[in-house]
């Protein structure tokens, strides 16, 4: 599978998307357990399932959010074929 490069906006747009989207749902579960201690048994319990659904969704999008930050942290490229040897990298001279 080939890897997706993807310019340093972008991904700081993905981040802050993910970020504010889930930070909205997080307030919305909080929002979301507040009422259902308000309703009677049969529909708090299902309003404190959304409110679980909510929680979870925005933790995902922050956690993925953090990630793509982290992915913008400078790092020391790795190659990945090393060739020992005066040449570095050109085929030895031919022998006599």
């Amino acid at each position: 599978m080939g890897r997706v490069r993807m310019s340093r906006g972008r991904v700081l747009l993905r981040a802050a998307l993910l970020l504010g989207g889930g930070g909205f749902m997080l307030w919305r579960a909080v929002e979301a357990r507040r009422v259902s201690r308000l309703l009677s048994a049969a529909d708090a319990v299902l309003q404190d399932r959304v409110a679980l659904v909510e929680g979870l969704v925005g933790l995902l999008a922050v956690l993925t959010g953090l990630a793509a930050l982290l992915a913008l942290r400078p790092r020391q490229r790795r190659h990945t074929l090393h060739i020992e040897g005066e040449g570095r990298g050109r085929a030895d001279p031919p022998g006599p």
